[in-house]
C-alpha cells in the first residue's frame, strides 16, 4: 500500500509539474510576443499537458474505485511518464526557440511524438476495466489534433 502511495504522489507530482511548465510555456509566449508558430506550439503543448493530466486521473479514479490494479496502474504510467518527460523537453525547446524567435525542434517533436505514440498504442492496453480504458481513451483523444499542430507547424518551420 505504501508503494501505491508513493506511486500516486510520484504520478500527480508529475502532472503538476508537466502542466505547470505547459502553462509558463504558453503566457511567456502569449505575454513575450513570440511568433505564432511558437504561440501555437505553445497552446497545443497545454492542450497535451492536460490531456496527459485527465488520462492519469482517469485511471487514478479506476485505482480508488477497485476496477484497476495496482500493476495495471503502474504500467500505464510508465507510458504516461515517459510521455511527460518528453513533454517537459518539448516544453523547454519551445521556449528557448520562441525566445530566440528561431530554432529547430523537430528533435523534441520526435521524441515527444514517439512517447505519446506508445502511450496511446501500448500504454492503454495496459488496461483492463472498459470504462477506464474509454475515459483515459478520450482523455488522449483530445490531445490528438494538439499533437498535429505540433507535427504542423514544425514541418512548416514554425511559421503556421
Amino acid at each position: 500500500m505504501k508503494s501505491m502511495i508513493a506511486v500516486k504522489q510520484r504520478t500527480q507530482s508529475i502532472g503538476v509539474l508537466t502542466v505547470s511548465f505547459a502553462v509558463i510555456v504558453l503566457i511567456s509566449c502569449l505575454l513575450g510576443g513570440c511568433p505564432k508558430g511558437y504561440r501555437n506550439l505553445a497552446v497545443a503543448s497545454d492542450t497535451i499537458a492536460h490531456a496527459l493530466s485527465n488520462a492519469q486521473q482517469s485511471i487514478q479514479v479506476g485505482v480508488q474505485d477497485g476496477v484497476v490494479s495496482g500493476k495495471e496502474f503502474q504500467e500505464f504510467n510508465e507510458y504516461v511518464v515517459q510521455a511527460s518527460q518528453a513533454g517537459l523537453v518539448l516544453d523547454q525547446a519551445i521556449r528557448q526557440a520562441s525566445s530566440a524567435k528561431s530554432g529547430d525542434i523537430t528533435p523534441q517533436v520526435n521524441a515527444f511524438l514517439d512517447a505519446f505514440t506508445r502511450l496511446n498504442d501500448q500504454g492503454i492496453l495496459h488496461i483492463q476495466n472498459p470504462k477506464v480504458r474509454v475515459a483515459v481513451s478520450t482523455a488522449l483523444t483530445g490531445a490528438e489534433a494538439a499533437v498535429a499542430v505540433i507535427v504542423a507547424t514544425t514541418q512548416s518551420g514554425g511559421k503556421k
